[in-house]
Order: C-alpha cells, then structure tokens, then sequence
C-alpha cells in the first residue's frame, strides 16, 4: 500500500458516520454540504472574501440573522454598500434570505457556510460547506508526515500508527505534546 493509498483510506474512514473513534458530541451536525453554484468561480470567492465588509457580513451574519439595516451599522458603512456585499455573497452561496422569529416582516440574512477550505494542488480549488475541524487537522498531519505503518483495531477502539518527522518537527510535536499534557492537568 502507498503512502497516497494510505491516507485516502484514513481520509475517507474519517466520513463515515460517528462510530469508535468519533465523539458524536464532537461531531458537526448531520447536513448537508452546501455547494458553491457552478457559475462562481473560485476567484470570485477569493475576491469577496479580499474584501473587509464581505468578511464582516459573513462573520456577523454567522452569529445570528441580521437585517441589512443591522449589518450596515455594525459594519459601519452604508446599506447601499451592505446590499452591494449581501449580492456578491448571495450569488456565491454563502449567504441567504431568511427571517426571524421576532421580526417576521423584515427581510433577514444568514451565513449558510460555516467553512471554506483552500487547496493547493494542479490548481486552486476552493470549497464551502461544513467544517469537520478533526478531518482537516488530519490532513494537515497527514500532509507533513511520512507513515510508516497504520493498524486500526475496531474492537479495542485504537489506532497504533508509525511515522517519520523531521527533527525540527519532532521537537515541535514533543513541544506541543508537553504544552497540551500539562494544561489538562491544571
């Protein structure tokens, strides 16, 4: 098995659903992935997200559903800009109308992503959905390292794993190790 072969195979265990080695409490909430339309391009992601206020109507909208008068002064610009930002967002997928409960009347919008990942490959790719922050910390780790060796018991619930690191990183991976052992027992 190649190393490629290996970290597919952990990759996609890591979707299934919560089982032994997931704490469903952990676990995102079971939706589906919101899809970027076909017609936006990742440019025009990267651009929008470029932009301040864009950043700041994603990030206060993420919190609770706002009105474009809300947004306009907690952004401090004006709502002729606010509706501008909520187009670009809107036709990006990353944003939607909806309403509240307490202001039926008014038109409200909602993050509807609560992820945006980039990748570096043949070319840049970026995706919007649900963020699995155990997945791509995975990947990240899996990206740095050289596995040796992978066995997975699912009866004893572990994962015994052999890998190579540089010596800068293992210095940082016992480091890191040290900092999270010691703050978890104050």
């Amino acid at each position: 098995m190649t190393r490629r072969d290996l970290v597919d195979d952990v990759l996609s265990a890591a979707d299934d659903p919560p089982g032994p080695l997931t704490d469903e409490s952990d676990a995102p909430p079971a939706t589906d992935e919101t899809d970027i339309p076909p017609e936006s391009s990742d440019d025009d992601l990267l651009d929008a997200l470029g932009d301040e206020v864009s950043r700041d109507v994603l990030l206060a909208c993420n919190h609770a559903p706002m009105t474009a008068e809300e947004l306009a002064e907690n952004c401090d610009v004006s709502e002729s800009t606010i509706y501008r930002r909520l187009e670009t967002l809107s036709s990006l997928g990353l944003v939607e109308r909806t309403q509240r409960i307490d202001a039926p009347s008014k038109t409200c919008y909602e993050t509807v992503v609560d992820g945006l990942s980039i990748h570096l490959g043949d070319s840049l790719r970026v995706e919007a959905g649900s963020s699995n922050y155990v997945v791509d910390a995975m990947r990240t780790l899996l990206a740095a390292i050289d596995v040796q060796q992978l066995a997975y018991d699912r009866e004893q619930n572990s994962v015994d794993v052999r890998f190579r690191l540089a010596p800068h990183l293992l210095d940082s991976l016992v480091e890191l190790y040290v900092r999270d052992t010691n703050s978890r027992e104050e």
